[in-house]
């Protein structure tokens, strides 16, 4: 039983770690798809000319 108790418990702590991964990749793509990054990439990348790599985003 107790290593029954023990695997479960490895299996938790595995559904754990996945949905935090989960939870920051989520909000990093609701922050990269924000209405307001677009527009102020827009705006930089006007007056910065045509470049290759995109502006860092703060």
């Amino acid at each position: 039983m107790t290593i029954l108790s023990g695997l479960l418990g490895l299996v938790a702590i595995a559904m754990m770690a996945t949905l935090a991964v989960l939870a920051v990749r989520r909000d990093r793509d609701i922050r990269h798809n924000a209405p307001g990054a677009t527009l102020r990439n827009a705006t930089v990348r006007g007056r910065a000319g045509d470049r290759s790599t995109p502006p860092a985003v703060r």
